[in-house]
């Protein structure tokens, strides 16, 4: 098992991701809201440098959608297509980012060892 991270800059889409998900079987996530580097660093009185840099990355928005969702490993790149295809792909600047890391043991969830 893996746990799919994403972080999604445009939070108009994480409707359409679960939904979508949900499609494909996909029946848990945690969805928490975070806020990228940039947007802090635009706060300072100091960095004007950075206000554009949010601007332009963050197109505006305040805050992101961070989704950790727990997955068996051949799961990994269904999500991922979903996400790149609602998304129209995360490899653009500002898009917004996906990892994974292994998962050794989950205690609760619909993942209950045996």
């Amino acid at each position: 098992m893996e746990v799919l991270i994403f972080v999604l800059n445009d939070p108009r889409d994480l409707e359409e991701i679960m939904v979508e998900f949900t499609n494909i079987g996909i029946s848990g996530s945690t969805i928490i809201d975070t806020v990228g580097m940039a947007n802090i660093l635009s706060s300072c009185e100091d960095a004007s440098m950075f206000s554009s840099l949010q601007l332009l990355l963050n197109k505006g928005r305040a805050s992101n959608k961070t989704v950790f969702t727990v997955l068996k490993k051949e799961r990994i790149e269904q999500a991922l297509e979903i996400i790149n295809k609602v998304t129209g792909g995360l490899n653009g600047p500002g898009n917004g980012i996906a990892f994974t890391i292994p998962v050794n043991r989950v205690i609760g969830g619909s993942f209950q060892q045996k």
